[in-house]
């Protein structure tokens, strides 16, 4: 590069947008208006997706690898500066951010002085570490929250045995049978009642039949017998529960980290079994029947399987459940980013789990004393394509969901 080029692109990245500056300044001050909490969910949402780039950034150092440029958001730039070899900056669409290292494929055309601090010159070690760093540092988020709402806040649980009879609906068995409100089922026809869901089965496969019931009236039993009612060929006790409530379980420091730990392999599994019940051909089809149904027609409290949250879904609950109590939010933030983490690890290329897979395939390949195999890129080109045309698509979907029809 001559002098001339150099002057010229240090120019360049000193330049900035004063209309995409402005644009995003007032993005954020409309959302600070409509919504604090939506406002705040939304610049920690930007914070985790800098941190995850900070992680590929930093491990790529690390490794000896060149970073040319750290950029949060895509298209024009509105800002940036140079620090040594590496641009940093800020584009105007903020679908997310990117730190270019030089050399991640063989279709990379790299100067041959630099060839040495390619990502794909460096080792397979090297390579899974800058590969997986994003997804690790969304998993050191994560368990810090849980760790930091443990000790300051604790668990929050519902105890689902923990209800009783609200309401009795007039003329129905319950109230024939003599059950008041405040009465808690123990028993019908010597089935052992602990949650609703056991009620909702003791009686409904039983329609028009006489049961004894079992109840608990003020630390008394009290047994008396009820002609269940018939509605569409499904048997109704004619009862309404009380709200179970959330209690909180309290952890001393020491039993934080392990407490922590636990309930992050558990929401991992969860996020896990969520991706796999997606992707079942029912789901996928149920999907896709949401999408293309008409604004309100939706009803998104059904089949939660088949309907992914997009940013603004995440960032909608995130503000409603932050309304009604701050440690929810981070609860919902956890979880967040150990989704993010562990479906970033997913084996296909684009995602980072895709060039994990490369990495451990062309180490699989390569034999002691050989030069190391090159997956050939064109060929993975095709497929990476097709996986972020079907991301793209889930994600307008689920987009488009969020707007027509929702969760709140």
């Amino acid at each position: 590069m001559s002098d001339d080029q150099a002057i010229r692109e240090d120019e360049d990245t000193e330049r900035s947008s004063p209309v995409g500056a402005l644009a995003v300044i007032g993005l954020l001050a409309v959302l600070g208006f409509v919504s604090v909490p939506a406002l705040l969910f939304v610049l920690a949402l930007i914070f985790v997706v800098f941190l995850h780039e900070l992680g590929h950034y930093m491990t790529a150092r690390w490794t000896g690898m060149k970073a040319t440029e750290f950029f949060l958001g895509f298209g024009p730039r509105i800002w940036s500066f140079r620090r040594g070899e590496t641009e940093f900056g800020v584009k105007a669409i903020w679908a997310g951010a990117y730190v270019k290292i030089i050399g991640m494929n063989n279709l990379e055309e790299v100067d041959p002085a630099d060839e040495g601090r390619t990502y794909r010159s460096k080792s397979t070690r090297a390579q899974v570490l800058v590969a997986s760093a994003g997804s690790a540092m969304h998993f050191i988020i994560a368990f810090v929250l849980l760790a930091v709402m443990f000790v300051s806040y604790g668990r929050p649980f519902v105890d689902e045995t923990a209800w009783d009879i609200e309401e009795v609906v007039v003329g129905g068995a319950a109230d024939v049978a003599g059950l008041e409100a405040g009465d808690r089922p123990v028993s019908i026809d010597g089935v052992q009642i602990e949650v609703w869901d056991d009620l909702v089965q003791a009686v409904s496969s039983r329609p028009g039949e006489t049961v004894e019931v079992v109840v608990d009236r003020d630390g008394s039993r009290v047994t008396t017998t009820a002609t269940l009612g018939d509605r569409d060929g499904s048997g109704l006790l004619g009862v309404q529960r009380s709200q179970v409530e959330v209690d909180v379980e309290e952890f001393s420091l020491a039993e934080v980290p392990l407490t922590a730990a636990t309930e992050f392999v558990d929401l991992g599994g969860q996020s896990i079994t969520g991706v796999i019940n997606f992707f079942t051909p029912s789901n996928l089809a149920d999907f896709a029947g949401r999408v293309f149904s008409a604004p309100g027609d939706d009803d998104p409290t059904e089949n939660p399987e088949s309907r992914p949250v997009s940013v603004v879904g995440i960032v909608d609950v995130g503000a409603d459940v932050a309304n009604d109590n701050v440690w929810n939010a981070v609860y919902l933030f956890a979880l967040f980013n150990i989704f993010i983490g562990i479906f970033n690890l997913a084996p296909l290329p684009p995602l980072d789990g895709g060039h994990i897979v490369v990495s451990l395939y062309e180490r699989l390949r390569t034999r002691p004393g050989e030069q190391r195999h090159r997956v050939d890129y064109e060929r993975v080109l095709p497929v990476a394509y097709g996986v972020f045309l079907v991301l793209i698509f889930f994600g307008l979907g689920a987009l488009w969901l969020d707007i027509a029809n929702p969760l709140n």
